[in-house]
């Protein structure tokens, strides 16, 4: 499991994680405002934090540049994810030491509120980290085309696969279809299957028409079946699987061209 659903949000564990772990480190900082009755920390926090933010976006677009470079606007894309942790940390790092390069003490008391947000992350990452997927491989699963044959998932063993289980009624599901058809017809070696979720054939045929979209692999799941057997808790969520057809990353939220492209180079 990639996120958690909170009322009728999912969050990606990742955020999650990362929006604790920060508000560790800030409500440390604040509480030694309060104790040591000097706002500074409080000030402090408050621009690191906005300072890593900013460096981890910054160092993101940099790593992935040939694609930013094709839709600048995307730069600020900033819902779709894509920051990077260690230039975040490096600079609110950077910040600190130049607010505090005369006040040696000072620096060294600001250890206190980063070890408190390092030890969040490092406890709910590790946690993260021991858990076992629900599903480890392409489910042996039989789905309707939208023609009304039958198709096994398993079937598509052998070659990299990209399943991606969606609903027309869902707006970051709309929003990243026209990416995923350009990157199905730009990889001809990777299959993209997309499961429709509770839909009939006529809304699905429908809502394609009406986008010009055309998949090689489009599937129905009216009865929710592959739901439970992938813990499916938001659309869309997007699974990646090898040639073997283990499953080696799941993303639950819209993708970004960025993302997608690191996702690829991991199953081709």
């Amino acid at each position: 499991m990639d996120a958690v659903a909170l009322g009728p949000f999912v969050i990606p564990l990742d955020r999650l994680f990362t929006v604790l772990a920060l508000a560790g480190f800030l409500s440390t900082a604040e509480v030694m405002s309060r104790r040591l009755k000097e706002p500074l920390w409080s000030a402090w926090a408050w621009n690191a934090t906005a300072a890593g933010l900013v460096i981890a976006r910054v160092g993101y677009v940099a790593g992935h540049w040939p694609v930013f470079r094709e839709n600048p606007a995307s730069i600020f894309y900033i819902w779709q994810g894509g920051f990077s942790p260690l230039w975040g940390v490096l600079g609110g790092l950077l910040y600190s030491v130049w607010l505090f390069r005369r006040q040696s003490l000072e620096l060294r008391l600001a250890l206190w509120p980063a070890a408190a947000g390092f030890l969040v992350a490092a406890a709910l990452f590790s946690l993260a980290s021991v858990r076992v997927p629900a599903q480890a491989e392409l489910p042996d699963l039989v789905l309707p085309t939208l023609s009304g044959a039958a198709r096994n998932l398993a079937d598509f063993k052998g070659q990299p696969v990209v399943l991606n289980v969606w609903a027309t009624w869902c707006p970051p599901c709309r929003r990243e279809m026209s990416m995923l058809a350009e990157a199905e017809a730009a990889n001809p070696g990777i299959a993209f299957v997309f499961v429709n979720t509770g839909e009939s054939a006529g809304q699905v045929q429908g809502f394609l028409d009406r986008q010009g979209l055309f998949f090689n692999h489009a599937l129905l799941d009216p009865g929710r079946l592959l739901v439970p057997r992938l813990n499916v808790i938001g659309f869309p969520t997007t699974f990646f699987f090898n040639r073997e057809g283990a499953l080696v990353a799941r993303k639950t939220g819209e993708l970004s061209r960025a993302s997608l492209e690191d996702l690829l180079a991991r199953i081709r």
